[in-house]
């Protein structure tokens, strides 16, 4: 193991200060009153594929606000009523996860919608009118304020993908999977919406800023540090900026956080810092494990597929 973060017996103790200002709560509460506002639109065209017993649709639904998103839904011929729907979510600027991705949950009769990020997909492009632009990628677009922030509205897509989810399953209960961006989705979803049976949530990003931006050697946290570096060397916007985050840290969302909830973490990820994900960890008051890979950077080893399956098994009937 190349130590570059704290130790484990350290990180197990983490629990910096919340960085969420008097109207956390209240923000966030306010915009999914707002979502009520927009219906969903959703559009179904189903898909050829090759996999009998396996039915594919593309999904496309009206975002929060604005955009016209898009999704797969994955599902087996027949659903039995008995089983739940699956959101799952992609990594920052990554979707490579194909139908095949969800046919761990298809296979036991889970059907799954897997939610493209606005902005970061060819089919999902992002309308919103922010009031600057970015130094690199989406990290700093709207950071001027948090109502008009990328993540903010990306945090109410995803709400609203769990919405598409139930309309097009017809079931109310939902469990939630992502890694790194998608594991701050599936975090934040779990934190916002109501009856999330629980949470896979794999290397999360987003999460504890200051430190995060700090440590990170590579991944979308740099663009924070790339902006502080072009665009503000004297940092005359941090107090601004930070506020800004605060809205969308992980860290400050984990105390809404109410299901089941498995978290991993690697110790020597250098894109999001181990120090990061045990903030968020330490922070959630529900049932949670956090499984820990000492060897491993920004990724998970194959083992966890088989420790996601069992907490799968272990939490629905």
């Amino acid at each position: 193991m190349n130590l570059f973060d704290m130790s484990l017996d350290q990180l197990n103790k983490y629990m910096p200060e919340l960085t969420s200002k008097p109207d956390f709560h209240s923000f966030w509460d306010s915009r999914i009153k707002e979502n009520t506002q927009y219906p969903l639109n959703i559009e179904v065209k189903e898909r050829v594929y090759p996999v009998k017993g396996i039915k594919v649709k593309d999904v496309y639904f009206d975002g929060f606000r604005n955009s016209r998103l898009h999704a797969v839904y994955i599902s087996p011929v027949t659903i039995e009523e008995s089983k739940p729907v699956a959101v799952i979510f992609h990594g920052y600027n990554w979707n490579t996860l194909q139908p095949n991705y969800a046919f761990k949950h298809v296979i036991q009769g889970y059907p799954v919608l897997m939610i493209e990020i606005r902005g970061q997909n060819i089919e999902s492009p992002d309308k919103n009118h922010y009031d600057n632009g970015g130094s690199a990628g989406w990290m700093t677009v709207g950071i001027n304020q948090p109502d008009n922030y990328y993540y903010t509205h990306v945090y109410m897509d995803c709400f609203r993908g769990v919405d598409v989810a139930r309309k097009l399953s017809g079931k109310s209960s939902v469990y939630v999977e992502g890694a790194s961006q998608g594991g701050a989705m599936a975090l934040a979803v779990a934190a916002l919406q109501k009856n999330i049976l629980f949470t896979l949530c794999d290397i999360p990003f987003l999460s504890h800023f200051e430190r995060s931006i700090k440590l990170a050697s590579d991944g979308p946290y740099k663009e924070i540090y790339h902006y502080f570096k072009v665009q503000d060397p004297l940092h005359t916007t941090t107090k601004r900026i930070f506020e800004t985050l605060s809205y969308i840290d992980c860290m400050n969302l984990a105390g809404r956080v109410t299901c089941p909830t498995l978290m991993s973490v690697g110790l020597e990820d250098t894109i999001c810092p181990p120090s990061s994900i045990f903030a968020i960890y330490n922070h959630l008051n529900c049932s949670k494990e956090i499984n820990v890979y000492p060897e491993y950077g920004h990724e998970v080893p194959a083992i966890h597929e088989e420790v996601k399956l069992q907490f799968i098994a272990s939490h629905i009937g």
